[in-house]
């Protein structure tokens, strides 16, 4: 367990260096950027070239898989990346001269190049940090399903290497959810944004992306008449504008109030603040809260007093975050795994001593519990 927590305090200090320089070479870094997204060959490129002559082994693999017509996964690919440890084997790659005029007449450089391209004039310089500040903190994910994509639309590609572009593409996002760098709805948000610009109709595009996330009954507030006044669509029911104590039974509300009150001083995240709602909607008080938009309104006029408290949009997008379907690479049952944020074993944790707090304030009062873990 110490091993593991210590190489992974390692690779989170190797991702701030990354992220470091990234800031400190912006012009660099744009303009290397803006090269990938156009699908400029350049920089791919040179990075097949390197591979090829640092880790030859890898290059082959990716060949023998790519001819493979039963390999619809590439997993032979990833698992020997994975083993490898990649990212630290980026920089010996750029160490040395990669680029020589031998391997640009080997029989696998010329089939790379059948699906890149040629030799574009270079623009920038590659560099490790450069292109492992890419790979980690830009999109070089969408980029890479992009390039594949304009090579599809390249006649002269034939169609066994279409097929192979397909399944490429597939185990290119595949591998980004599974290691926790993109989520499904980061993908439907960029192929969504990506067809809309095909079509050229960008400000449809935009204008739902915008509204999606809204509450139909909170879509604008009134800017005339009383400061509380929502506008609903008809038959859906409007949501209630209560503070948190008119929810709970009189005989005990003061000491949930006040549990509430200061698990809300000692948790300042907007994640945070929004575990309560699922706390009270399990336990026996069964709150008639209809939704996390009225919990979020509830808290917001119950607590105003509060400097710690989020806003109540911040709540309110907390409680759907918390409550669907997003996976992301969290700590569950102790090993990095993929899951719903909810299932994570900090806000398990945080949730079971909240739960027992809210229990011993409705049955004794209030008393206050320094083991909530606050983060």
């Amino acid at each position: 367990m110490m091993a593991n927590n210590e190489k992974s305090e390692k690779f989170e200090a190797f991702k701030a260096g990354l992220l470091k320089w990234k800031n400190e070479h912006r012009e660099e870094y744009n303009e290397f950027a803006r090269s990938m997204t156009n699908c400029d060959e350049t920089h791919y490129c040179h990075i097949f070239k390197a591979v090829v002559c640092q880790m030859p082994h890898i290059a082959k693999e990716w060949e023998l898989s790519w001819g493979d017509d039963s390999d619809e996964t590439f997993d032979s690919m990833f698992i020997l990346v994975t083993k490898e440890n990649l990212p630290q084997q980026i920089a010996d790659m750029f160490a040395v001269s990669a680029f020589n005029e031998e391997t640009g007449g080997s029989e696998f450089w010329n089939k790379a190049m059948h699906l890149i391209g040629k030799k574009p004039k270079t623009k920038v310089r590659l560099s490790a940090p450069l292109l492992l500040s890419w790979l980690f903190y830009g999109k070089s994910f969408e980029s890479m399903v992009a390039l594949i994509e304009q090579q599809m639309s390249n006649p002269s590609v034939s169609r066994s290497d279409k097929l192979k572009c397909s399944l490429a593409a597939k185990s290119i996002i595949a591998a980004s959810i599974k290691n926790g760098y993109r989520t499904r709805k980061d993908w439907k948000q960029y192929l969504a944004m990506e067809e809309s610009v095909k079509k050229n109709n960008t400000g449809e595009w935009a204008l739902q992306d915008v509204v999606k996330d809204m509450p139909n009954e909170t879509d604008e507030k009134s800017e005339i008449g009383t400061e509380n006044v929502f506008h609903t669509t008809a038959g859906r029911k409007k949501s209630k504008e209560n503070p948190l104590i008119d929810y709970l039974p009189t005989d005990s509300c003061e000491a949930v109030i006040s549990c509430i009150r200061e698990f809300i001083k000692a948790h300042t995240s907007a994640m945070q603040q929004a575990l309560p709602y699922f706390v009270l909607k399990d336990m026996r008080l069964r709150l008639p809260l209809n939704n996390g938009v009225e919990y979020a309104i509830a808290l917001t006029k119950q607590f105003h007093d509060v400097k710690e408290l989020r806003s109540e949009h911040s709540i309110r997008q907390a409680v759907g975050k918390l409550a669907g379907a997003d996976t992301q690479m969290l700590v569950k049952d102790g090993k990095p795994q993929i899951c719903r944020y909810i299932e994570s074993d900090e806000y398990q944790k945080i949730l079971g001593l909240l739960k027992e707090e809210l229990s011993k304030a409705l049955s004794e009062g209030f008393e206050t519990n320094p083991n909530i873990p606050v983060s």
